[in-house]
C-alpha cells in the first residue's frame, strides 16, 4: 500500500503555492522598524529630569487598578528604569531607552520565502518520493521516508523555522534586533538538533537489531539511550526558552493595552497564531519524544519495524508542517485584512 505521505506533501505544496499568489498583493505594504535597547549614561540635568518626569507619567497613567498610590511609591511595572553610576568621582544617571537604529524587515517578504520553501522542497519531495523497494542508486535524488532520517527536510525546517518565529514575534512589537536575532537562531540551532537526535535514534534501532539475540543490553545501546535523552531534554529546553519569551512578552504587552487606558484590544488573530503555533511547534517535540521512548522501552526491534515507524514519522511531520504553514499563513492574512478594515 503506498504511503500517505507524497500526497500530504504534494497538498501542502499546492496550498503554499496559493498562500504564495495571494501573499503578492501585500508585498507593497510593510517594512517593520526594530530599535536597540541602550543605556544613555548622562550628566545633563535637563535629561534626567525630563527623564523622572517622564516616568513620573507613565506611572500615573499605565498603572493597573490593583496598584495603590504609585506615585507615592515612586514604583510599578512601567516605570522607566533609571541607574545612577559613579565614575572618576562623577555621577551619571543612566537612562535605558529604545533607539531606532534604522533596521527594518518586511514580513511579507519573510512569508513568502517560507511558502516558497514549502513549495521547492514538498513538492521536490513529492515528486522524488520512493517505496524502500525502489530505491534506485543510479537516481540522484529520492525521497524514501522508511529508510531512516531525511536531512533535506530538517534543511526546510531550518530556512523556514526561525522565520515564522520573527513573524510571531513582531506581530505584536516585539521587535528588539537582538532578542529577534537571538530567537531566530536558537529556533535554527533546535531545528538541527532535531535531526540530530533522529541520527541518534537510528543508531539506537540498528544497535537493538545488532543486540537482539542477546538477553541483556550491550554497553552501545546503553549509551545511545544516554545520549539521545540528553538530546531530547536539550531540545525541550531551547523550546521553553523560545516560547516563555514570546507568551511572556506577548501577555505584558496585551496587559499595558488595558493598563495604559488604551480603548483597543490585541487582535484576536494574534492570539490564534501564537496558541496554535505554540501548540504545532510543540507536536514536533511530542513526535520525537514518542518515537525514543518507544525506541529505549520497546521489547525487541525489527527492521519491518524500524521502516514502519519512520514512515509514521515522517506523515506526522508533514501534516504537521502543512497546519503550521498554512495557520500562519492564513492568520496572517487575516491580521492584515482585519487591520486594513479598522484604517478604512
Amino acid at each position: 500500500m503506498r504511503s500517505i505521505v507524497p500526497y500530504i506533501d504534494g497538498f501542502s505544496a499546492f496550498t503554499s503555492f496559493v498562500g504564495f499568489l495571494v501573499t503578492l498583493g501585500y508585498v507593497k505594504d510593510t517594512h517593520v522598524r526594530m530599535w536597540d535597547n541602550v543605556m544613555i549614561f548622562t550628566t545633563i540635568p535637563d535629561m534626567a529630569v525630563a527623564t523622572r518626569n517622564l516616568s513620573e507619567t507613565l506611572l500615573n497613567t499605565c498603572t493597573p487598578s490593583t496598584v495603590l498610590a504609585p506615585i507615592a511609591a515612586k514604583t510599578g511595572p512601567y516605570t522607566v528604569f533609571i541607574q545612577q553610576q559613579i565614575w572618576s568621582n562623577t555621577t551619571y544617571t543612566g537612562i535605558s531607552l529604545g533607539v531606532d537604529n534604522g533596521q527594518t524587515y518586511q514580513p511579507w517578504i519573510m512569508l513568502q520565502w517560507v511558502l516558497l520553501c514549502s513549495v521547492l522542497f514538498q513538492g521536490g519531495r513529492c515528486w522524488a518520493y520512493r517505496d524502500l523497494e525502489d530505491d534506485d542508486d543510479t537516481e540522484l535524488f529520492q525521497y524514501i521516508p522508511s529508510r531512516g532520517p531525511d536531512f533535506w527536510r530538517w534543511i526546510e525546517y531550518a530556512l523556514t523555522a526561525p522565520l515564522q518565529i520573527i513573524i510571531i514575534a513582531g506581530s505584536f512589537y516585539m521587535r528588539e534586533t537582538v532578542i529577534l536575532t537571538l530567537m531566530a537562531a536558537l529556533q535554527g540551532a533546535l531545528v538541527l538538533l532535531g535531526y540530530v537526535i533522529e541520527l541518534e535514534i537510528q543508531t539506537l534501532y540498528l544497535c537493538r537489531i545488532a543486540t537482539s539475540v542477546k538477553p541483556q543490553r550491550s554497553k552501545s545501546v546503553f549509551l545511545c539511550e544516554c545520549k539521545l535523552v540528553f538530546l531530547l531534554l536539550s531540545s525541550y529546553v531551547c523550546h521553553v526558552i523560545i516560547w516563555t519569551i514570546l507568551i511572556v512578552k506577548f501577555q505584558i504587552q496585551g496587559q499595558a493595552l488595558i493598563d495604559c487606558q488604551n480603548p483597543s484590544r490585541m487582535p484576536r488573530e494574534i492570539i490564534i497564531i501564537i496558541v496554535l503555533e505554540c501548540l504545532l511547534f510543540t507536536m514536533f517535540g511530542i513526535v520525537l519524544t514518542v518515537q525514543t521512548i518507544k525506541a529505549i522501552f520497546r521489547s525487541s526491534i525489527t527492521p519491518e519495524y524500524m521502516q514502519h515507524t519512520w514512515s509514521n514519522v515522517a506523515a506526522w511531520y508533514t501534516a504537521l508542517s502543512l497546519t503550521a504553514k498554512l495557520v500562519l499563513e492564513w492568520g496572517f492574512i487575516s491580521m492584515l485584512a482585519a487591520a486594513d478594515a479598522g484604517r478604512s
